[in-house]
């Protein structure tokens, strides 16, 4: 399954565009290094990415057949990792490395 449809399947991000947007902008890691929207998620992968005020990191735990629903969406993934900043604290340019990026156009 594709990457953005992944993170929009799985209700982690709101809109599949937004997915995409973070993907092509390297703000979303797989096992630690950038990927665009098109990559293939498999179980087992780490994905780490930035969503307005956080920094999730979660291990992907199985894909969506169809669309999950809002309950379902914690089957498929295990948080490792939900660091939360204040908007005072700044943006960073590596997400990994601090402070979230938030997208351009949200």
């Amino acid at each position: 399954m594709r990457l953005d449809a992944f993170l929009k399947k799985t209700h982690l991000v709101k809109r599949r565009e937004l997915a995409r947007e973070l993907c092509d902008e390297g703000m979303v890691r797989v096992n630690g290094a950038p990927k665009k929207a098109a990559w293939e998620v498999k179980a087992g992968d780490e994905l780490q990415f930035p969503l307005y005020n956080r920094l999730l990191k979660v291990r992907v735990l199985g894909l969506p057949e169809n669309g999950a629903g809002k309950r379902d969406q914690w089957s498929f993934v295990e948080v490792l990792e939900d660091k939360r900043f204040t908007w005072d604290e700044g943006g960073g340019e590596d997400p990994s490395q601090g402070h979230p990026k938030s997208p351009t156009n949200h």
